[in-house]
């Protein structure tokens, strides 16, 4: 794996991206469609009004079938630092565009949920969007390359169901968990690579909460919310594989170093 030895600019760069900061740049734009009366100049004095009409009116109409729509294809090159940090960009812009579609959802969130629920669903929003903020200035602020945004696909999740935003809910924390846990030791030997472990360190346990919050919700004072006493730790290539039917945009790993 490369080192990354310039350590003290990104390292000043990441400490000042420690407290995440969302950006919402927003583009309006429109368009006007101009319709031309052409064939009027090209009618004679003895055209009327209704010759003209009809014209129109027994026009050729051409159906055309819409292009359809393609997702770009993402490859995460594990090679350096900024593999693993777009790993974790992809997984938290899933996270956070799951739970904004649930918080959202103002008729069945309110409908599935009591207003305590509701409180911890809408931090547990809160907390990814930071995460994903976080990612997408820290990653350029370093030197690296985002991916592109990536585009959900929630067709299996039917959100005015309570037990289906759950069961959903538990799975994504648990997958974030184990990738998290996973991704620990691909990081750089050198002084920018452990000061990113800490920082991802510091978000794994967050999720962590997460993971718990919502399974003590699934089953509440049963003990559910701490299963086992060690958490897993999956390698990306399992990750990406239980996340993909969720993402429309197909996403692979490359050069994924081996742990022993």
């Amino acid at each position: 794996m490369s080192q990354q030895n310039e350590a003290g600019g990104e390292l000043g760069t990441l400490s000042a991206l420690e407290r995440p900061a969302g950006r919402r740049d927003f583009l309006k734009w429109s368009g006007a469609g101009v319709l031309g009366a052409v064939a009027l100049g090209a009618c004679g004095d003895d055209t009327d009004v209704r010759s003209i009409t009809e014209v129109v009116s027994n026009t050729d109409t051409v159906t055309v079938t819409p292009t359809p729509v393609t997702y770009p294809a993402v490859t995460l090159n594990f090679s350096n630092n900024f593999g693993i940090l777009n790993y974790a960009y992809a997984l938290e812009q899933l996270e956070a565009a799951f739970y904004t579609r649930v918080v959202g959802n103002t008729t069945g969130f309110g409908l599935s949920f009591s207003p305590n629920e509701r409180l911890v669903l809408t931090d547990l929003r809160d907390h990814e969007i930071a995460h994903r903020e976080f990612f997408r200035a820290a990653i350029p602020a370093l030197g690296g390359t985002l991916i592109p945004d990536l585009t959900p696909n929630f067709d299996a999740i039917n959100f005015s169901d309570r037990n289906s935003i759950l069961a959903t809910a538990r799975a994504f924390e648990d997958l974030g968990v184990a990738a998290y846990n996973g991704a620990g030791p691909l990081f750089s030997n050198d002084a920018t690579g452990q000061t990113l472990l800490t920082v991802a360190g510091k978000i794994v346990s967050v999720e962590a909460r997460h993971a718990a919050a919502i399974r003590d919700i699934l089953a509440p004072r049963s003990g559910s919310f701490a299963p086992q006493a060690f958490d897993d730790a999956f390698t990306p290539q399992q990750v990406l594989a239980l996340a993909q039917p969720f993402i429309r945009n197909v996403v692979t790993a490359t050069n994924v170093p081996t742990i022993s």
